[in-house]
């Protein structure tokens, strides 16, 4: 089980959120200049989290304490 920072989930080698939300949108031709292009991009975020968060599942990965402040409660 390994404990995860934000920025590991957003940039790093294993789940690198960031890199498949522009990889899609790269393969789409988004454009995000355009306010379209922009909700696309917001909305393909919270949808690439929400499959790195069940992939961490399936591993056995957390966040790592702290990461999300007091009022954050996280159970994965």
């Amino acid at each position: 089980m390994a404990k995860i920072t934000i920025e590991e989930l957003y940039r790093g080698e294993k789940y690198d959120i960031m890199s498949a939300v522009t990889s899609k949108a790269l393969q789409l031709g988004i454009d995000e200049r355009t306010e379209e292009g922009r909700t696309w991009i917001e909305v393909e975020l919270v949808r690439q989290t929400v499959i790195a968060i069940e992939q961490m599942k399936k591993n056995g990965d957390c966040i790592a304490e702290g990461e999300l402040g007091k009022a954050v409660t996280v159970s994965v």
